[in-house]
């Protein structure tokens, strides 16, 4: 009997975790109406790497033919994170063949891109400014 109720806890527990995770339609920051560059790459790139189940949020910019992206992977996935950022990186690749694609999952690399998305979509940053600050986030992500 009690190895029956142990049993029925363990099962409760299992069930209760998977079901912890909602799915929620998640829709990345388009910038390509109102941005200082015209981000319609980085737009495109979020909604492929959002594509993967793996993912839950993303942030993006681009400028003339480079793209900095920065997933933000579900917990479990983390210790996949090397083959998460090659298969966005892929796909990204594929859609954008002459473009350089930049996929990292450091958070460092996520917070600065959401600051650059939120000062492109208020239109507080200049074109110079922008071209500076990825070419610090292209060196931060070499080491």
């Amino acid at each position: 009997m009690k190895g029956i109720i142990q049993g029925l806890l363990v099962l409760c527990i299992l069930c209760s975790c998977q079901m912890a995770e909602p799915q929620q339609d998640i829709k990345p920051l388009q910038l390509s109406t109102n941005a200082v560059l015209d981000q319609e790459q980085a737009d495109e790139a979020k909604k492929i790497i959002l594509s993967m189940e793996e993912v839950t949020e993303v942030k993006g910019v681009s400028d003339e033919n480079n793209i900095y992206l920065a997933p933000k992977v579900k917990h479990f996935d983390r210790f996949r994170l090397k083959e998460i950022r090659k298969y966005g990186h892929d796909a990204v690749k594929k859609r954008y063949p002459d473009a350089t694609v930049h996929v990292s999952t450091d958070q460092k690399i996520y917070m600065e891109l959401e600051k650059l998305e939120q000062e492109l979509k208020e239109r507080t940053i200049s074109e110079k400014r922008l071209k500076q600050r990825l070419k610090e986030l292209d060196e931060m992500t070499r080491g």
